[in-house]
């Protein structure tokens, strides 16, 4: 085997998936999905497969696992074909394949059964499998919840729950597809070290992925461009390669920060420990001018408030014994042309906080105003509330519902009495604007949309809609990086136009952009205000919620002795608190 910068790789013995030559095309499209993809993974091999949407990461992942039918022979898991039934059924009690999308693999009402699920049907004894199932949930901090029905788990909580019913079966290998996508960055840490533990301890990981810090975690890369592997190597080769981007692909943030400072690069180089590098550094004078950039303006006289919130509570099913209390107290106001992101850890009422703000809840307590109107008010139109500022959902997946990618993008101005020529212009614009070129997917089946095409798609639906107010939840989530800041790219450009913005995010480098950042907790707002204040003298590490790269990379420099000030959010205000590059560049290679 061979990279393709041509570097020998060692030579996998005892491959326990053996993949040759595998195409793969969908019966209802004419152009090939996998193309003559050849590789093999050991076992303890912790690999990383990345690439554009589309690219066929899943495709592969589910053709591995016998979901879908490969040709016969060109893959191999441990002696047995996918392509025949009776070894497709075999493979999975060995290999286990954690979704992109969680509610792809629960089957049971409850926590605790859902993980069970799989041994009972392996008819694992009851006293280990009780044993087994607390191991699993108590990994992905859900042991608190395990009485708690399935449907009343967050998205990251679900995805946590799918990742539990996957490692309770002890499998020879896992597939992790996007799996910590919804997670929160504690959350997501702790998800990355259990990969460690289980590849150390034999388990086999592919591990799909669009971040490339985690992607530079795995001992190896494999890069999916248009269906054809393209890189298979080591992560330091791969991102030093000048071409990466041609891949929708982009640097992992260790190496982007080296390489403006003039340091070294290193994949997979966590914040804390660049800190610790950069306080090393006896040549650097660190200025303390310019840490960051400048704080938010206020907001302009005569702007209206978009969204308000006075004391606002949610529970869901109220009055009943499986109540649940999801947010409580929570008092914020936004005004347009302003952008708040949402940030906390999975469960702490952001999603919940969003469908307030956009008139598809009422709130138990308090009060809620969506452009001055009061969303419990019998006089208020909230048909209209919602077209203003509509709710482009966590999981695109659940909420498109039209055949093709144009209709769905339509049906939003359709329903405003847009029609004829302006209608087809309106969302060949959004389309095009999300990257979703109108003339190549305006005919395309919905459900034949990769995850990331199916998020974008449910974008354009709400530009489409040309709102007052976007209300975005997770926007980025399961986008390849370039796709990614494309994407932030064009909400940004909207609120430059007035548009009022909130979004929930597990990314805090796209937190650390907007004007305000609110923190939940608990299902309460426990921090409120700009970037450089939440992320700087007020941040606390028991939020959960973690830091940008630049300003857990200053906290660390600072614990180290480095004078730098606080408040740093973004590799502009570290370079500029850093001061003389040119001094820092001569640090040895």
């Amino acid at each position: 085997m061979s990279t393709s910068l041509g570097t020998p790789e060692p030579a996998v013995r005892h491959a326990l998936i053996d993949i040759h030559s595998l195409s793969y095309r969908y019966p209802s499209r004419s152009e090939l999905v996998l193309d003559d993809v050849s590789f093999s993974l050991a076992p303890r091999e912790y690999v990383a497969l990345v690439g554009a949407n589309g690219s066929g990461k899943s495709t592969l992942a589910r053709c591995v696992c016998g979901l879908l039918e490969p040709p016969p022979g060109s893959v191999n898991v441990g002696g047995l074909d996918p392509s025949k039934r009776a070894d497709a059924f075999e493979i999975r009690k060995r290999l286990s394949l954690v979704f992109q999308s969680p509610l792809d693999q629960i089957v049971a009402s409850v926590v605790e059964e859902d993980v069970a699920f799989g041994l009972e049907n392996l008819g694992v004894p009851k006293s280990d499998m009780d044993t087994r199932v607390e191991a699993a949930l108590r990994a992905v901090d859900l042991w608190s919840v395990r009485k708690r029905p399935t449907r009343f788990l967050s998205a990251g909580q679900q995805q946590r729950l799918a990742l539990a019913g996957a490692m309770v079966m002890e499998p020879k290998a896992i597939i992790f597809d996007e799996a910590t996508a919804m997670i929160d960055p504690a959350g997501r840490e702790s998800i990355l070290d259990h990969m460690d533990i289980l590849a150390e301890g034999g388990t086999a990981i592919l591990h799909i992925t669009h971040d490339m810090g985690e992607a530079a975690r795995a001992d190896r890369v494999l890069v999916l461009s248009g269906g054809r592997l393209v890189y298979d190597g080591r992560p330091q080769a791969l991102f030093e390669r000048e071409d990466v981007s041609a891949w929708a692909l982009a640097e992992p943030p260790s190496m982007a920060t080296a390489r403006a400072l003039g340091m070294k690069a290193v994949a997979g180089e966590s914040a804390r420990d660049f800190g610790r590098r950069l306080a090393g550094l006896s040549v650097l004078r660190p200025s303390k001018e310019a840490a960051h950039g400048a704080p938010p303006t206020e907001t302009a006289e005569g702007n209206s408030l978009a969204w308000s919130a006075t004391t606002a509570g949610f529970s869901y099913l109220k009055g009943t014994d499986q109540e649940t209390k999801a947010l409580e107290g929570v008092d914020l106001a936004l005004s347009g042309g302003r952008s708040l992101a949402l940030v906390g850890g999975t469960g702490s009422g952001k999603s919940t906080l969003l469908q307030l703000l956009s008139a598809l809840a009422e709130p138990s307590e308090g009060r809620v105003l969506v452009f001055g109107q009061d969303t419990q008010d019998p006089k208020t139109d909230v048909r209209k509330l919602r077209m203003r500022s509509p709710l482009a959902v966590q999981r695109p997946e659940t909420a498109i519902f039209e055949l093709y990618a144009a209709d769905e993008v339509s049906f939003g101005p359709r329903n405003a009495g847009l029609e004829g020529k302006a209608l087809v212009e309106r969302v060949r614009s959004a389309m095009d604007t999300v990257g979703l070129p109108y003339a190549q997917f305006r005919d395309r089946q919905c459900r034949a949309l990769s995850g990331g095409q199916k998020r974008r798609l449910a974008l354009a639906s709400i530009l489409a809609m040309e709102p007052d107010g976007l209300v975005l939840d997770e926007p980025t989530s399961a986008l390849d990086p370039l796709s990614r800041q494309a994407l932030m790219d064009v909400i940004w450009s909207r609120v430059e136009a007035g548009r009022a913005l909130v979004f929930s995010t597990h990314s805090m480098e796209e937190a650390a952009r907007a004007d305000l950042v609110a923190v939940m907790r608990g299902g309460r707002l426990v921090a409120l205000g700009p970037p450089s204040s939440v992320f700087g003298p007020a941040w606390r590490e028991d939020w959960g919620i973690g830091l940008p790269f630049a300003a857990e990379l200053s906290r660390s420099a600072r614990q180290e002795g480095l004078d730098l000030p606080d408040g740093i959010i973004d590799l502009a205000g570290l370079a500029a608190a850093c001061g003389a590059l040119a001094s820092v560049g001569r640090e040895a290679p």
